[in-house]
């Protein structure tokens, strides 16, 4: 006797395979708003509107390393490049970073407060932040001069769809930003050893806003009396600087001399079409912010785009304090 083999016309196999795809509809109807079973098919592009979904973790600059506080002042680090002799020392929570000249004394050019690392903690990078009152959403930003890495810090953490790019000439410094302020590259942050006047001169990306904040030591030859490399003031560069700009877009200038402010201001003038000049109330550095737009943007308009950014509440500086000290560039006669 053989064993019954149940026909795959048998009726109540057809009614098995029935429940059987009811149950399988059901879950699928309850997992839908989980995508469970609502998926297009393989061959079915998705929709033009699809959002593309941002990184699973943009993760934020390294803390910079220890000790997070030292009793009295400690020297941590002190190297000489071939380009000048660095050293980065702390008191308290304050880490710096400078630049020492031949007759001994030191530059400081970076200044970092461990308790909160990301935010400005010298007021030259609160005035460095200007061109977010001109242009309201750059995402691509170059940063010419590395020092410490403030700059770089405070932009990562406040502007985070922006991609970041550094140029520093001294491989000295781009290890002591790495080694002792936690500046490292990263998913939007790329580091360039290189020199700025080749580096601009290239062939690379535009950028919306590049801020130039170059310093070496001002002892060195072919700097000037606030240690910027002369080459940085020369029209050629200036020129190219522009050329490197998207339409609409900013540079930004760091200037800290002992003498020569309107010769500079009056050169970047000769290259760009607008120039606005920030200068804060007991500050040595004036901040120029040179346009490539074909008008520069009125009183009212800083003082509106400042307290929208104010109202974020995310930046730890009053943008309304600085659009009152932005002012146009009038030529003067140099000295």
């Amino acid at each position: 006797m053989r064993a019954a083999v149940a026909s795959s016309h048998s009726p109540d196999l057809a009614c098995r395979r029935r429940r059987s795809l009811a149950r399988v509809l059901a879950l699928c109807l309850l997992s839908a708003g989980t995508g469970g079973c609502n998926r297009p098919a393989a061959d079915e592009p998705p929709p033009a509107s699809a959002p593309v979904a941002p990184p699973a973790t943009d993760p934020a600059l390294p803390a910079p390393a220890p000790p997070a506080r030292v009793r009295g002042r400690k020297i941590l680090a002190e190297v000489t490049s071939p380009y000048s002799k660095i050293r980065v020392q702390q008191t308290g929570t304050k880490r710096s970073l400078g630049f020492i000249r031949k007759r001994g004394d030191e530059f400081v050019q970076t200044i970092v407060d461990l308790a909160d690392p990301d935010a400005p903690a010298h007021s030259y990078v609160e005035s460095m932040s200007a061109p977010f009152m001109v242009l309201e959403d750059p995402r691509r930003l170059l940063v010419v001069g590395l020092g410490g890495g403030t700059m770089i810090r405070y932009l990562h953490s406040r502007v985070p769809a922006a991609q970041i790019d550094a140029v520093e000439i001294d491989p000295e410094v781009v290890r002591l930003a790495g080694e002792w302020f936690g500046v490292v590259p990263g998913p939007r942050l790329r580091i360039f050893t290189d020199d700025a006047v080749r580096f601009i001169a290239g062939e690379g990306e535009s950028y919306d806003v590049i801020w130039l904040d170059a310093f070496l030591d001002p002892g060195a030859p072919g700097t000037d009396n606030s240690g910027v490399p002369e080459e940085l003031r020369g029209l050629g560069f200036l020129r190219r600087v522009k050329a490197r700009l998207n339409p609409g877009g900013v540079a930004a200038f760091n200037i800290h001399h002992l003498t020569g402010y309107d010769a500079h201001v009056n050169a970047i003038a000769e290259v760009f079409p607008h120039v606005l000049v920030v200068r804060r109330p007991g500050s040595s550095n004036w901040i120029v912010l040179a346009l490539t737009a074909d008008a520069a943007p009125t009183a009212e308009a800083l003082r509106s785009r400042a307290a929208a950014l104010d109202a974020l509440g995310t930046w730890k500086i009053s943008f309304s304090e600085l659009a009152e000290v932005t002012l146009p560039w009038e030529r003067r006669p140099s000295p």
